[in-house]
């Protein structure tokens, strides 16, 4: 198991965007700053969690995290980083990829489901990057790497239904579910990996496809335990 994340060996996001998906371009966003009035509202909107263990001597953090950063540069990986022992980005991260904040009661208890096979130095990027920018997010989180048994073709409809059933046994109360591809590293961390009331698509502008919204509407980004519930599931044909 590593420092960083925790593995779910029982089950053999974010390029989200298909070949089919690539047809249909509806809007185009020209800068951060539209979205970050998006990012505003979804956090104004935002549920307080459920949160255990509460610590009465604590207050809430800000409902806008002080220490954001907007655009962000991606650095590489240093070479000195391990998945398996502490670093100096990430001296706070527990042992199976948790956090939560220390000064503060996180509003948001997120789990984020990232479905993996064979991508080992994709997913030590990003790790190391995520890791950094959901502890200035304030959050109570753990990132879940799901990876499929066996050698068949790779299903992620199938891994992400799995780890999301594994997830309410471990913690039966998790609020909120991010399904996460491992090759999309987040390049603004003022889009806000929280609990909206309601579902939320996360990555509407990448940078490959000139920050396009390619497609009139899709199911995934953020969702709530009862949303997917009630959607039966992700899909698990090929």
């Amino acid at each position: 198991m590593d420092q960083y994340a925790q593995t779910s060996m029982s089950y053999v996001q974010e390029n989200s965007l298909s070949n089919s998906s690539r047809r249909i371009f509806s809007k185009k966003l020209d800068s951060f700053e539209e979205t970050y009035k998006i990012f505003l509202r979804s956090i104004v909107n935002n549920y307080f969690p459920t949160v255990e263990n509460r610590n009465a001597s604590l207050n809430y953090c800000p409902p806008i995290p002080p220490d954001l950063q907007g655009p962000l540069i991606i650095h590489e990986v240093p070479k000195t980083f391990s998945l398996t022992s502490n670093s100096s980005c990430h001296i706070d991260v527990q042992f199976g990829g948790y956090y939560q904040p220390k000064a503060c009661l996180a509003r948001h208890k997120v789990a984020i489901i990232v479905p993996y096979r064979d991508r080992w130095n994709i997913l030590t990027h990003f790790l190391f990057h995520t890791h950094q920018i959901l502890q200035r997010q304030q959050l109570n989180y753990r990132i879940y790497v799901c990876e499929q048994a066996f050698n068949s073709t790779f299903n992620k409809g199938i891994v992400m239904n799995g780890c999301f059933k594994e997830i309410l046994k471990l913690e039966p109360n998790t609020p909120c579910f991010i399904m996460h591809d491992v090759d999309l590293l987040l390049i603004d961390d003022r889009n806000m990996y929280t609990c909206p009331l309601y579902p939320r698509h996360l990555s509407v502008a990448i940078d490959k496809f000139q920050f396009y919204l390619p497609y009139a509407q899709l199911v995934g980004g953020v969702l709530g335990k009862k949303s997917l519930s009630d959607l039966l599931f992700f899909s698990s044909r090929l």
